[in-house]
């Protein structure tokens, strides 16, 4: 199957965007545990680096692609197979950023919404690729059937 490369760059983006809604959401018991001193926040602000942007839409980008991946190797294309994809690439991300930062001895609040935005943009992403059929093969789903 091929891939509908709209909807994945859509999905990256989608995802880019549900990043910096649910990080201002969250901002402070965020930053709080990232344990950047106060000062060196304010000076990072003051002067933002936009490589982290451009670095993180384009991973979004790729998870995206994955996620696309994926879903092309199912029966079917649809919201519900892009809700299972997104789910398990989802938790599999989630669960990597959990156990490296218990290690790290980080607070829990800062663990769960950190784990929970790859989780829910994972979902976010499967919904967008699932349901958005490639034109190929949305042309054939609603073309007359011959006699």
């Amino acid at each position: 199957m091929r891939l509908n490369w709209r909807a994945v760059f859509a999905a990256g983006i989608a995802d880019w965007i549900l990043g910096a809604v649910w990080f201002t959401c969250f901002r402070a018991p965020w930053q709080a545990g990232t344990r950047i001193p106060p000062e060196e926040l304010q000076a990072y602000m003051a002067h933002p680096n936009f490589w982290p942007y451009i670095i993180s839409l384009i991973c979004s980008i790729l998870i995206a692609y994955v996620i696309a991946r994926v879903l092309s190797g199912w029966q079917t294309h649809n919201l519900v197979s892009g809700v299972g994809v997104g789910l398990l690439i989802g938790l599999a991300a989630a669960f990597a950023m959990i156990t490296e930062m218990v290690f790290e001895i980080r607070p829990v609040q800062f663990i769960m919404i950190s784990a929970a935005y790859p989780l829910l943009g994972c979902i976010l992403m499967g919904i967008i690729v699932g349901v958005w059929k490639p034109k190929a093969q949305a042309e054939l789903s609603s073309a007359p059937a011959s006699p």
